[in-house]
């Protein structure tokens, strides 16, 4: 048996049926194009009755997807975890530390798209929601994840999803919880949005009941 070199990250991987099947290095579920568990956390607040849904900018440095605007907090699930240990992604990315009481389960949904790094990833996302109404000031990004966190209306983000709409305009804040932090606005279009077959416009449907105090939630 081959030891795994220190610092790097093991995955567990599933078959079509979601059976587990065992763990590989993270690069080598990427490379088979393997399914594997991600954690995805939308952040949802209440801006003045506006019912918002906070976006993060993804660092320009991700070889996925860089510079595109995606879900508040979003990782990989390493081997033996279970969705609940992804609310580490939410402290690490953004300096938000919820109760896991707090957080709102959506259920599993797989995902593939071109990862950006030359091949498909297969990704099994347990989503979910939290609501969270603290500025986005004090929010405190990991640069190397995180450039810039994005207010978005709902409402707006699902007429441009629809295509009602072709850009939609959001307020941020660059650097968000380190000395050179600074608000920032932004007009934005679909195209700037991480792709995906259908999932955003799920996403902040769920999103919307969930502002509207409605229970029954599914993604």
């Amino acid at each position: 048996m081959t030891d795994t070199p220190a610092g790097v990250e093991i995955l567990d991987v599933y078959d079509e049926a979601g059976n587990r099947t065992g763990s590989l290095p993270r690069d080598q579920v990427h490379q088979q194009g393997l399914w594997h568990p991600v954690f995805h956390c939308q952040i949802v607040a209440d801006r003045s009755g506006v019912a918002t849904a906070v976006l993060q900018l993804r660092s320009r440095h991700k070889a996925a997807f860089p510079g595109l605007l995606d879900v508040s907090s979003a990782g990989h699930l390493a081997a033996g975890e279970t969705p609940i240990d992804g609310l580490r992604e939410l402290d690490e990315e953004l300096g938000v530390r919820p109760d896991v009481s707090a957080l709102v389960e959506l259920g599993v949904r797989r995902l593939v798209d071109d990862s950006g790094e030359g091949r498909l990833n297969r990704e099994m996302v347990h989503a979910f929601l939290l609501r969270d109404d603290r500025p986005l000031s004090q929010y405190r990004v990991q640069p190397e994840e995180v450039e810039d966190v994005f207010d978005a209306p709902i409402d707006g983000l699902l007429c441009l999803l629809h295509g009602e709409q072709a850009t939609l305009t959001v307020d941020g804040v660059l650097d968000a919880g380190h000395p050179q932090a600074r608000p920032q606005t932004r007009t934005i279009e679909r195209h700037h949005l991480v792709p995906s077959d259908g999932y955003w416009t799920v996403l902040m449907v769920m999103a919307e009941r969930f502002m509207a105090g409605k229970r029954s939630l599914a993604i």
